[in-house]
């Protein structure tokens, strides 16, 4: 992620706006929030069955069957008809490992036994149709591998290097945990038809940022799975999927990190039966700019994302990404993303808001910058139906502790509505929060110009509005003329609020539909 920018309201007003707001507000001192009913980390998440977004099990061709029947992927490298080896070692035979790894033939199979491997540098992989397999990923906070787990401590590895790093055609890793890699747990880049089973990343302390910024990290590849995963701790993101092409990302645990789950700059994502709570947020969609994969077609189903309200650990100085600046307690955001289809989930407890759709000039508001991606700044078609919203969100922005120099973005949204509790009786954010920037320069006449689609989704008792548009320019336009009570008013007045099955918000979703169901 790049730097936010948010050039429509300077940060020296929003420091002073912060100040103004210290007014007398609508206050809920009694936890009367329901139970989003939080399972253990190591708890796999119900599949479900019959659903459109159901379970998608692992074909033996490498491609994937879904409730329609096999669709497999394609493989540009197979080991059929090829010499298969199978090695096997165990804790103590480190360096044998190494050596192997570094004179490794394709279509070897590594099999690692139980116990606890300790290493001082990555273990590189360079090689097409490898196999690694451990004994099992043991359970959060198991620093030490046992009778039937398999860990890779990388506690004592040079700085600044991965634990697995991978470049390979038909890669698999499975049943093993990546203990305190130094930089990012498993990295595996520019590769196809890569499968990520039942696989921990976990970092031993809690929300440090000298943590590794990614725990299992596939970017620039084709065909990749992650399933039966747990991701912990990590300072940038748990589970991250970047550029790439063609995803299925399901019955994962992401907790305790800065992101718990992110898709980023993706075509064809299947999300789905995954858990992500105790992140600063939850599981996030995403385009950046630079980059010339357009990100399209995610669907989003059965994941549980709440409870996302740890404060954010990301480092400023070492990261070049706006994760250290997103609010505690963000449960989704969506961010230059189009044709997302979100269905079935369960979103709650996350104090800033539920789900957020932004533009990309909300990062970086020059749109050249946006060129390498077809101009891909804007969020286009976002669905949004048949959710559950459990409640207890939007009612303590930033956990309450704004920063107009480290969240601009969250602190504005925090004062505003500060000011909307005092003086208007709006206690909290509404589940979907827009900022009102797309299509820029925005037309006044279209009433819902992204075609966002809030329908069918299961609500708190007495909710009124569920959308908010937060015309962000707008409101930031007023804010930068002054933080006077007149001018914060103003602003305040520039956003509107949409009951469910309200027009414009209820629509039927986008054609074509996904296929990816």
């Amino acid at each position: 992620m790049h730097p936010l920018s948010l050039s429509r309201a300077p940060r020296a007003v929003l420091l002073a706006l912060v100040g103004l707001l210290a007014l007398p507000a609508c206050s809920d001192d009694g936890d009367d929030r329901p139970d989003a009913g939080q399972p253990d980390s190591g708890t796999r998440p119900d599949a479900g069955a019959g659903d459109a977004g159901g379970d998608a099990g692992t074909s033996d061709d490498g491609g994937t069957e879904g409730d329609g029947g096999t669709v497999a992927w394609p493989q540009d490298f197979s080991c059929e008809g090829k010499e298969q080896t199978t090695l096997t070692f165990n804790p103590g035979q480190e360096q044998e490992l190494q050596d192997a790894v570094n004179d490794l033939a394709e279509c070897t199979t590594i099999e690692l036994g139980a116990g606890t491997f300790q290493f001082d540098n990555a273990i590189t992989i360079r090689a097409n149709g490898i196999t690694i397999q451990g004994a099992g990923k043991g359970t959060q906070g198991e620093a030490t591998g046992g009778e039937a787990s398999t860990v890779l401590d990388f506690s004592n590895a040079a700085a600044n290097t991965n634990g697995l790093d991978v470049v390979s055609k038909l890669f698999t890793v499975s049943d093993l945990a990546v203990w305190n890699a130094k930089k990012d747990g498993m990295r595996i880049e520019s590769s196809s038809n890569v499968n990520i089973q039942r696989v921990r990343t976990e970092w031993a302390a809690e929300n440090l940022e000298s943590n590794g910024k990614y725990g299992i990290y596939p970017v620039k590849s084709t065909y990749v799975l992650v399933e039966d995963c747990e991701a912990y701790n990590a300072a940038d993101a748990g589970i991250y999927v970047g550029q790439t092409q063609h995803t299925i990302v399901r019955r994962n645990v992401a907790k305790k990190n800065v992101a718990g789950i992110e898709i980023e700059n993706t075509k064809f994502a299947h999300v789905s039966h995954n858990v992500a709570q105790d992140n600063t947020t939850g599981l996030v969609v995403f385009d950046l700019p630079g980059n010339p994969i357009r990100g399209t077609d995610v669907y989003i189903a059965h994941n549980t994302i709440t409870g996302n309200n740890r404060p954010n650990f990301a480092s400023v100085e070492a990261s070049s990404s706006t994760v250290s600046q997103v609010p505690a307690g963000t449960g989704t955001f969506i961010l230059a993303s189009r044709r997302v289809e979100l269905e079935h989930n369960t979103w709650g407890d996350n104090n800033t808001v539920d789900i957020a759709i932004l533009s990309g000039l909300a990062i970086e508001s020059d749109p050249i910058q946006w060129a390498a991606g077809f101009f891909n700044y804007p969020s286009q078609d976002i669905f949004i139906h048949d959710n559950t919203f459990t409640g207890g969100s939007g009612r303590m922005v930033d956990n309450g502790t704004p920063d107009p120099e480290r969240r601009p973005l969250g602190a504005l949204v925090g004062a505003v509505y500060q000011y909307g509790a005092a003086a208007h009786g709006v206690t909290g954010v509404e589940h979907v929060l827009w900022d009102g920037i797309d299509p820029a320069p925005r037309d006044e006449s279209l009433a819902n110009p992204i075609n966002i689609c809030f329908t069918r989704n299961t609500l708190p008792e007495g909710t009124q509005a569920s959308v908010v548009d937060f015309d962000l320019q707008a409101v930031g336009g007023h804010l930068a003329a002054g933080p006077t009570p007149e001018n914060v008013a103003a602003a305040w007045g520039e956003t509107r609020r949409y009951a469910q099955d309200a027009e414009p918000y209820n629509c039927a979703g986008f054609t074509p539909a996904l296929t990816l169901r």
